[in-house]
């Protein structure tokens, strides 16, 4: 609930607070906004989603990696999904061979 709030006050701030049209600090903070919000949603779940144990921190750490290096040499956002995914499956199902 204080997140939708807050994202409420942040989105309609812009119609009170007046500056020039041409601020580009403002319009940049506006538009980064909604993807802060949904990073601050999703990034804590990340490393609870696959499990507690430290090898499941570990691979989710390691898949962080590799779609941040994906992002980097501006791959395709599908092939990015498909690649972390498939890399995190795997590691799951080579977990017992670690052990």
């Amino acid at each position: 609930m204080i997140l939708i709030v807050m994202t409420a006050i942040m989105r309609t701030l812009l119609i009170f607070v007046k500056s020039r049209e041409n601020n580009l600090k403002v319009n940049k903070f506006f538009e980064a906004l909604p993807y802060t919000v949904l990073t601050v949603l999703v990034f804590p779940d990340i490393f609870t989603s696959t499990g507690s144990t430290n090898f499941d921190i570990i691979r989710v750490l390691i898949g962080m990696v590799i779609v941040a290096y994906l992002t980097f040499k501006k791959a395709n956002l599908g092939i990015i999904i498909i690649v972390s995914i498939a890399v995190i499956y795997l590691l799951g199902i080579s977990k017992g061979s670690f052990i």
